[in-house]
């Protein structure tokens, strides 16, 4: 059972960040500026990198945080998954941006314009609170959840040394202190 929930949260994680991602690229607004009788209304598009430039690193953090949970175990998974969920509520502290009207209209400098908001914010949005949802999964049961196998894990390297290995060690020239 616990390998279905890491392989749901996984699935739930890449899938909210890829959304994120995919949504942060789109037009986030279109602003409308009347230019003039010939040309009542001219648009102009806002990208969502434009508006808050931070949603793309962000959420690539929380994809390389979603493989970094596969490579951990116990507590630093958990940690992880913290982060994944820190990284998912500064995608949504990105989105309100697109809502600051005034922001929009300052920067474009256009007199007399409107902005009309698109869908994309809010799937951006969207996939920003999964990712708060996931990140939070991860840092309360990622803990019991299974790790990679030991076959990756570094050899032990330090046996603790038996008194009859110090004596072969001895007879062999070797000293096994």
């Amino acid at each position: 059972m616990n390998r279905r929930a890491l392989y749901a949260w996984l699935i739930l994680s890449a899938a909210a960040g890829a959304l994120a991602l995919l949504a942060g690229g789109r037009v986030w607004a279109q602003l409308l500026a009347p230019t003039g009788p010939a040309n009542p209304e001219a648009v102009h598009d806002v990208p969502g990198a434009e508006v808050a430039p931070v949603i793309t690193p962000v959420v690539l953090a929380a994809l390389a945080g979603c493989v970094a949970v596969l490579a951990t175990k116990g507590v630093l998974r958990q940690v992880i998954g913290v982060l994944v969920a820190v990284c998912g509520g500064a995608v949504v502290v990105g989105v309100t941006r697109v809502f600051d009207d005034v922001l929009l209209l300052e920067s474009a400098d256009l007199p007399g314009a409107s902005v009309d908001v698109t869908m994309w914010p809010w799937i951006t949005g969207l996939g920003g609170l999964l990712l708060v949802a996931g990140g939070l999964w991860a840092a309360v049961s990622g803990g019991n959840w299974p790790g990679m196998s030991s076959r990756y894990d570094r050899p032990d390297r330090k046996r603790p040394a038996s008194e009859r290995s110090m004596w072969d060690a001895i007879d062999r020239g070797d000293d096994p202190t």
